[in-house]
């Protein structure tokens, strides 16, 4: 469950227009940090991840679903279902062994 001061946190920083609802900025959230547990092969989320959600938040509300880059001139698209690296930056990933 998203929090309070995280989702005020969250909603302070991303630049969108018009602001999404909380409910739909919330389900990013905590997309987000699920996404993040499984990169880092974590249980708990530390407070210095905080930036890469917001990140990440912002990231998924500014994009077309799944558009990496797009020319005009003869049309051209592709598509990426991955974060970029500078969002990605920080995360560390750690090898747990059952």
């Amino acid at each position: 469950m998203v929090t309070e001061e995280k989702l005020k946190k969250v909603k302070a920083v991303i630049n969108v227009n018009p602001m999404p609802s909380d409910e739909r900025i919330q389900a990013l959230i905590e997309l987000s940090e699920q996404w993040i547990k499984g990169y880092c092969n974590i249980k708990e989320i530390p407070d210095e991840y905080d930036r890469n959600i917001i990140k990440m938040v912002e990231f998924d509300l500014n994009r077309k679903s799944g558009l990496q880059s797009e020319s005009l001139s003869r049309h051209s698209q592709s598509f990426s279902t991955d974060y970029p690296p500078d969002i990605l930056k920080g995360l560390r990933r750690r090898l747990r062994w059952p």
